[in-house]
């Protein structure tokens, strides 16, 4: 009964999400392309002038010198796809076609990130240097440093937001907030700037794949579909409060962000809304 009764309420609000696509087509993918073809440039340039381990050591110096070990700390943990998967209930309700293209772009993130970790399982910088040359915070990581995961997630966020964005203004600080969460791996220490770098421009095409593909193929705006996808965000609550997962510990974040954004999510599904 009360699942019929959130699926009839969703019905106009997919409607409007669907009016909202036609509209706009798929305007803004392909300034996320265009992004992702940039990082994969930067990223062979760095290759080509340092290899694999160019810029770690002094971008690691020099990142801790600019924040405290605990802002670095949260910092990163914006990068964890289970804190970006929570945030995704801010759009959930109000702009479903965003929610619906983050989590088409997640797929493909996911089996880009995770697929290249398993075939490259490339050493993490404490599993090449010595720990004295280091700055590290939280755990020493030390495989699957290739691709940086929390970047890609970031980058997949990010990316999705920018193409729905509406000024330049918003997507400059979308930017800045993807780019400062890929920094913060290398201030922790368990990740190469190179890769940040194969993490952002993963993320960054996924997400442009994802928006494409949610204007052509439609089915997380049905109201059915749609409720079954909010168990995502759910399993990811469950999740953040059982484990870290190699994160540095940050209750002071994790436990109020849970709470936020699950009494977000009974504020904009609960049964006496109309």
């Amino acid at each position: 009964m009360m699942f019929a009764r959130l699926r009839q309420s969703l019905t106009p609000t997919m409607q409007y999400a669907q009016q909202r696509l036609d509209a706009r087509g798929v305007a803004g993918v392909n300034g996320v392309f265009a992004l992702a073809l940039l990082v994969a440039l930067s990223g062979v340039l760095l290759a080509w002038a340092g290899g694999y381990h160019a810029g770690f050591i002094c971008l690691n110096k020099v990142s801790n010198g600019l924040l405290p070990d605990s802002i670095w700390a949260w910092i990163t943990r914006l990068g964890d796809e289970r804190v970006l998967v929570l945030l995704s209930l801010l759009f959930a309700r109000r702009r479903p076609e965003v929610f619906w293209a983050m989590i088409v772009a997640a797929i493909f993130a996911a089996l880009y990130s995770r697929g290249l970790k398993n075939a490259v399982d490339a050493l993490r910088p404490p599993a090449v240097l010595a720990l004295q040359q280091i700055e590290l915070i939280g755990p020493a990581l030390r495989g699957h440093s290739f691709p940086s995961g929390h970047t890609t997630s970031i980058f997949v966020f990010c990316g999705v937001l920018f193409a729905f964005a509406g000024t330049w203004q918003e997507r400059l600080a979308l930017l800045c907030l993807a780019g400062v969460v890929g920094l913060s791996r290398v201030a922790l220490g368990v990740h190469w700037p190179q890769d940040v770098l194969a993490g952002a421009f993963g993320g960054l095409f996924a997400a442009a794949l994802g928006v494409w593909l949610s204007y052509h193929w439609r089915a997380g705006l049905k109201p059915a579909v749609h409720l079954w996808l909010m168990l995502l965000p759910l399993l990811a609550a469950i999740s953040l409060v059982n484990a870290d997962n190699g994160n540095p510990a940050t209750p002071l974040l994790i436990y109020p962000l849970l709470f936020a954004m699950l009494a977000q999510a009974l504020l904009d599904y609960g049964v006496y809304r109309r």
